[in-house]
């Protein structure tokens, strides 16, 4: 499977890190595996989908 960074899915959706993370450790980024934490840094899977309506 195929992760992204916090980094990248903020970029991709429109969020800041700090949402995207918060998102993470609250569980509401969600898929059949969720995202994790390796190395201390949040792994997403590229299949993940954004939570809310994007930001305009």
């Amino acid at each position: 499977m195929e992760f992204l960074t916090v980094k990248d899915v903020a970029e991709k959706w429109g969020y800041s890190e700090s949402t995207i993370r918060k998102w993470c450790k609250s569980g509401l980024i969600k898929v059949t595996i969720g995202a994790e934490k390796k190395n201390g840094h949040w792994q997403i899977p590229i299949s993940a989908e954004c939570p809310k309506k994007k930001k305009h």
